[in-house]
């Protein structure tokens, strides 16, 4: 059986997001301790789990993006948890 492992950034006193899902507060956790341990987390992705808003903005963030983690994201299979999609644009992805 396969481990689920949960990775969440979230800010001192609680949120994972800003005012309209806004992720820009991440940029200041962000440098070359916590690239180098996301990096090495990524390599044994086998699949990726989010919930539909979380799939939404990673979706919007990610999709254009070739770098190490750009690719993973992208070729990466993933499985949503939504009532409101059954399909979307990015490959991989299973509702």
């Amino acid at each position: 059986m396969a481990r689920l492992i949960m990775w969440n950034l979230i800010s001192l006193d609680g949120y994972f997001e800003g005012p309209n899902s806004d992720l820009s507060f991440m940029q200041y956790a962000w440098g070359p301790e916590l690239e180098a341990f996301v990096n090495e987390q990524a390599n044994g992705f086998g699949t990726i789990v989010f919930g539909r808003k979380t799939y939404d903005g990673m979706w919007a963030y990610w999709r254009d993006k070739t770098d190490f983690i750009g690719k993973i994201m992208n070729e990466t299979p993933k499985v949503v948890f939504s009532r409101s999609l059954s399909s979307a644009d990015w490959r991989y992805s299973t509702f």
